[in-house]
């Protein structure tokens, strides 16, 4: 259950960010450390939204010991 719920916010904080990124355009050139800086953030937001997806479509991820 742990994992679907970190899957979830992984997911939905991922998708915002992106989302952010898409809605704000690219960022302004000259800037170098703040051209970094949104680089950074959007490697972030891919890496948050493929580990949430990873994580909501593996199941749960629990192998329990058949009853004998």
């Amino acid at each position: 259950m742990r994992n679907r719920i970190l899957g979830v916010i992984g997911v939905v904080w991922g998708g915002l960010i992106l989302l952010g990124r898409l809605i704000g355009g690219s960022p302004e050139e000259g800037a170098g450390a703040y051209g970094a800086g949104q680089m950074t953030g959007l490697v972030f937001a891919v890496v948050l939204l493929v580990v949430g997806l990873y994580y909501l479509t593996r199941g749960n991820g629990s192998r329990r010991a058949k009853s004998r």
